[in-house]
């Protein structure tokens, strides 16, 4: 396998945010330091526009080769937000408009990726590279997570060899869109990385959906009790995988997903897993561990029912609160099917508010309106904290 490491991914993700200078000559002498294992004579500075209503063009990123025996090989690094109106107009955007695949995902990320995927192209084209890439590396943080995806999507349409690999990335499409990936994209060339209490993970919520739809998960800790718009930045909530393997992040995400499992549906209590201990339990505000047996929970349910095409793909911990109306209607019927079933749904929606600070606030009620009613309170929870993350890194 050819793949790049983690700690290469993070330093290649942290220098695209360098470009957003604009003077070349300084860039590719930091990056000539920072990145030894990128041929700086091949590189290019990927100059796109951001914005909601007026197009504002800065730095976005870098296209290079690599050095030594890997010099048919490419990356192309993209930026995160910056403490720019601009960048987080294109967050915001996120009207579905179809994209390099066809499908629908968001208009924001699409546009910016308009703006420059010309740049891309004369790039790749073979009479300017004078060869054929054997693998074009496609990486980013945050916003420049999205960009990757779509650059990752763009180039695997033309036949290329794409590896894809984002860091605390945001949802770009919807299902359509996410499951075209899965099919597209070869398994063992995906690697998304989430921290489990990064808020922007979680958006934009439902019809969006995390892609490729099956495969690339990497699950990392935070090292804080409580989901924080911290835990979005590069330095503070992804540094651990700077001197990991991929192998051992994955063994980590199976362990992971493996305790969840057994604190939902412990052996001596099946029934009602650990929701009612855990909503009484001080700190449950923002706890992430109750956040990820809530969407465990969600998980479950709607998988029992069929549902699985209404699920975010975040899968156990960094997808969530996607389906606010068809969700709220589906669960009201699955908790009236059973008494067994109503306590669930309602030991779940007292999680959920245990997690917003109401525990004061008994939830018995399980109809949608309720339910409808709870999950627009963690939706707008979960929104604000990823608008403070993006923020935050933007500074």
């Amino acid at each position: 396998m050819n793949e790049l490491n983690p700690g290469q991914i993070f330093q290649l993700s942290k220098n695209a945010y360098t470009t957003k200078k604009g003077d070349s000559v300084l860039i590719r002498r930091e990056l000539d330091i920072e990145l030894p294992y990128v041929n700086i004579d091949s590189l290019r500075i990927i100059t796109a526009t951001s914005g909601l209503i007026t197009p504002v063009a800065s730095g976005f990123g870098f296209m290079a080769q690599l050095n030594g025996g890997r010099s048919r090989e490419i990356v192309i690094a993209t930026r995160g937000t910056t403490n720019s109106f601009a960048d987080y107009g294109t967050d915001i955007n996120a009207i579905p408009t179809p994209g390099p695949t066809g499908h629908a995902i968001h208009k924001g990320f699409n546009t910016t990726f308009k703006s420059y995927v010309q740049q891309l192209n004369e790039f790749i084209k073979q009479q300017n590279l004078g060869f054929k890439p054997t693998a074009v590396h496609c990486m980013g943080h945050s916003l420049g997570g999205a960009l990757a995806n779509l650059n990752a999507a763009a180039c695997a349409e033309l036949g290329l060899n794409s590896y894809l690999y984002t860091v605390a990335a945001p949802r770009v499409g919807m299902l359509p869109y996410a499951e075209h990936l899965s099919k597209k994209m070869n398994a063992e060339h995906v690697y998304r990385v989430a921290n489990e209490a990064d808020a922007v993970t979680m958006l934009p919520v439902y019809p969006f959906v995390h892609a490729p739809y099956c495969h690339g998960t990497v699950l990392l800790d935070g090292g804080w009790a409580t989901v924080s718009a911290f835990q979005h930045k590069l330095a503070t909530g992804y540094s651990s995988m700077v001197n990991s393997t991929w192998k051992q992040m994955q063994s980590h995400t199976r362990g992971k997903q493996q305790q969840l499992e057994n604190s939902m549906y412990p052996a001596n209590n099946a029934e009602a897993g650990r929701f009612e201990q855990l909503a009484k339990m001080p700190g449950a505000m923002f706890s992430g561990r109750l956040l990820k047996l809530i969407n465990k929970a969600i998980h479950d349910m709607l998988s029992r029912l069929g549902a699985q095409s209404l699920l975010s793909v975040g899968h156990y911990g960094t997808g969530a609160f996607t389906v606010l109306d068809q969700m709220a209607e589906i669960l009201a019927r699955y908790a009236q099917a059973s008494h067994k079933q109503a306590k669930e749904v309602a030991g779940m929606l007292n999680a959920i508010m245990a997690y917003l600070g109401r525990a004061t606030h008994t939830v018995v009620d399980a109809s949608v309106a309720t339910i409808r009613w709870v999950f627009g309170l963690l939706h707008q929870s979960v929104n604000t904290m990823a608008k403070q993350a993006i923020q935050l890194v933007g500074r």
